[in-house]
């Protein structure tokens, strides 16, 4: 996938192929719902998702598509831009939260859960001196 998106001109995007692969990598429940978005809106979507400045636009953006939630969401963001986004993970929440990192229940999915969990995966990678995927593959390693 990510050499895939390396060969891409800006602004990245993905073609529904790739947006159902990914997907499923996350979500596999969501396929049926992946499949039935409309090519045309998957790539323009994505696209301004990949352009939008604005965090929260970013997200709601994505949640246009059908199977996608704030999970699946962070995840189209870590691709589409891997040093900015973490990939949203229940495990990985765990994890925080039994570091006392992360306050809320480590089910909470919610728009303004994402908006803290980058904030808090961004600092600890900052501090750690590690990727986000790093830290990512770190603490969901840690809770299974």
């Amino acid at each position: 996938m990510r050499e895939w998106l390396a060969k891409q001109s800006e602004p990245k995007y993905f073609d529904k192929e790739h947006f159902v692969k990914l997907g499923k990598w996350k979500t596999p429940r969501q396929e049926e719902n992946y499949k039935s978005n409309d090519k045309s809106l998957v790539k323009e979507a994505t696209r301004l998702a990949y352009e939008v400045p604005h965090e929260r636009l970013k997200l709601h953006i994505l949640k246009v598509l059908k199977g996608v939630g704030v999970p699946v969401a962070s995840t189209f963001l870590h691709f589409l831009h891997p040093d900015k986004f973490p990939i949203f993970d229940v495990r990985v929440r765990s994890s925080l939260n039994k570091a006392g990192k992360w306050n809320r229940s480590a089910g909470d999915a919610s728009d303004n859960a994402w908006l803290e969990y980058v904030d808090i995966m961004r600092d600890l990678s900052r501090r750690l001196g590690v990727s986000l995927r790093e830290l990512d593959k770190a603490l969901w390693a840690y809770d299974k």
